[in-house]
């Protein structure tokens, strides 16, 4: 199925362009969702809270500057392996 892999490397081309452009603030969105605790479960920081401890990844915030930078580098890699499926489908499609 030539159409597999060029629907694929359209759309990982297309995600990391926008991760790698940092289109409307993606990388840092992307980040805060992934990484930052506070968007995870609320039963384990309700755990945590009880025993009055600090959760292990409440230092987010020390080194949140860092994450959209490499979010936005990984997108970068995205992309091109996208080129990379985007190529062997046109090819495939091409040979028939």
């Amino acid at each position: 199925m030539p159409l597999t892999p060029l629907l694929m490397g359209a759309a990982m081309v297309l995600a990391g362009l926008a991760l790698a452009t940092d289109y409307r603030g993606a990388a840092r969105m992307f980040a805060n969702a992934s990484w930052n605790p506070n968007q995870g479960d609320r039963a384990i920081l309700r755990h945590y809270a009880r025993r009055r401890i600090d959760h292990p990844e409440l230092h987010f915030f020390e080194h949140a500057p860092r994450y959209p930078r490499s979010v936005r580098i990984w997108g970068g890699f995205l992309s091109a392996v996208g080129l990379v499926f985007l190529a062997g489908g046109a090819l495939s499609l091409v040979r028939g």
